[in-house]
């Protein structure tokens, strides 16, 4: 019996120096948004307030010329998956967070990111149990809307540029 109640505190005394190690540590993530709508100050970023002011200038110029990536290949590439009724296969981790990769039968990739909290967590898990095709999509500054449906449901997401599968 002694050797029952001193193997439990082991094991109790185990469980607790493992809970504390596995405990996520305080991270510093910068705060994101679901459309580019962001701001961070300069602190936040370490940089002086005229470095921000400058950078983001510069963004802006950036992306008035060229966009967040090329709408007219975008439209292109979608407009082959709808018109070839081609079903999402997977929808993936991004290359940041914020972004998925939506994957489709064809082997067409784009980066997307949801419109609301949670649009991709619940494609991510409604692409594994239906088939998820997208109806409709259009541009909407320099992004493209997909609108996609299933059986039961339906989502908008915005494909922020062209991506290749792992």
């Amino acid at each position: 019996m002694t050797g029952l109640v001193a193997f439990a505190v082991v094991a109790l005394l185990v469980a607790i120096v493992v809970g504390m190690m596995r405990r996520p540590k305080k991270s510093r993530r910068m705060p994101t948004s679901t459309v580019r709508t962001a701001t961070w100050t300069a602190e936040e970023l370490g940089l002086l307030e005229s470095d921000l002011a400058e950078l983001t200038a510069a963004g802006h110029r950036i992306e008035q010329e060229f966009g967040r990536a090329p709408v007219q290949m975008l439209l292109y590439r979608v407009g082959n998956v709808v018109r070839r009724n081609v079903p999402l296969r997977a929808v993936r981790p991004g290359p940041s967070r914020g972004l998925a990769r939506m994957c489709f039968a064809d082997g067409t990739t784009l980066q997307v990111q949801g419109r609301h909290v949670g649009d991709l967590g619940q494609l991510a898990v409604t692409a594994v149990t239906h088939k998820v095709r997208v109806s409709d999509f259009h541009a909407e500054q320099s992004l493209v809307v997909l609108d996609l449906d299933w059986d039961r449901g339906h989502v908008s997401v915005l494909a922020v540029g062209l991506d290749q599968d792992d």
